[in-house]
């Protein structure tokens, strides 16, 4: 049994065309399967709840972006359920890592069908009211501030939507003083931001993290020293391509293992997870995926 988890608003629509087509080739080739579809967060993380506990599923598939993604990824995270996205969203960074952005519904399906489900890691983040799964990239600093103000703007998709957010952003951002804790090492640290990476990409395929991998079992932390404003707005548009980490000010870590401490919030996937201090773990082959050669 497959499970079809429809975000309605994603893609001012496109969720809904596309799931609807995507459940025609289902029945077209006996996959029996089981909707989700509601308006509500809630509700949904309750629906995918009770299908997993009643029925047999095998295989959840999103059906808009990131943020439904990580819905369903709290759900399956080390259990024996494939994980697909049918990218319909704003920012769609998972389809990006996968391979499956700008899929049809048929190559999507028939990737399912006709491949090998591969494993790959995801990372957890733990902090004082809990904790959460992610697949991309966990932020802090400047980027968290711009991707709440991202999430606020409306009239723009994709990438435009963070490169509009980060001008108004660095009108007023100053750098923040961060503890990491990695490795048996400590540092001290002042940071325009710091992410922890386990995929490639964040904001729309903004490549923040290239060399990063969901199946090394290593998470790579990124932090910029205190540049200036103008200095800063020279390294964003090489985040496009990966070639801001040759910077001087772009400092990478690496562990299987990070604690973050400082004045400031987190986000996980595009979504907000809380305040720091955090911990976050790599778990390799926590998801069960399909990825496109």
């Amino acid at each position: 049994m497959w499970l079809l988890v429809l975000n309605q608003s994603a893609g001012k629509g496109d969720g809904l065309s596309r799931l609807a087509k995507f459940e025609a080739i289902c029945q077209a080739n006996n996959i029996n399967f089981q909707r989700v579809s509601e308006a509500d967060v809630v509700e949904t993380e309750d629906r995918i709840k009770t299908a997993l506990r009643e029925s047999s599923i095998s295989v959840v598939v999103a059906f808009g972006g990131d943020g439904l993604v990580s819905i369903c990824l709290q759900a399956i995270a080390t259990r024996q359920i494939g994980l697909m996205v049918v990218p319909a969203g704003t920012g769609n960074d998972f389809a990006r890592g996968i391979g499956v952005f700008g899929k049809s519904e048929q190559e999507i399906f028939d990737l399912i069908t006709k491949s090998q489900a591969r494993q790959i890691d995801a990372a957890i983040a733990r902090y004082s009211s809990g904790e959460k799964w992610y697949l991309q990239i966990m932020s802090t600093g400047l980027d968290a501030q711009v991707n709440a103000l991202a999430n606020q703007i409306k009239w723009a998709r994709g990438r435009g939507r963070y490169t509009i957010a980060m001008l108004i952003i660095l009108a007023k951002f100053k750098p923040i003083e961060y503890e990491i804790i990695f490795n048996d090492e400590k540092r001290i640290v002042s940071a325009m931001l710091a992410l922890v990476a386990n995929g490639v990409t964040y904001g729309g395929g903004m490549k923040i993290s290239p060399n990063s991998s969901y199946e090394d079992g290593i998470l790579d932390l990124i932090y910029i020293e205190p540049v200036s404003r103008v200095t800063l707005l020279s390294i964003f548009p090489k985040v496009f391509s990966g070639s801001h980490i040759n910077h001087p000010k772009v400092k990478i870590l690496k562990s299987n293992q990070f604690t973050l401490k400082a004045k400031t919030r987190a986000y996980a996937d595009g979504e907000l997870i809380g305040d720091l201090p955090i911990d976050v773990q790599v778990i390799p082959r926590a998801i069960s995926t399909w990825i496109c050669p």
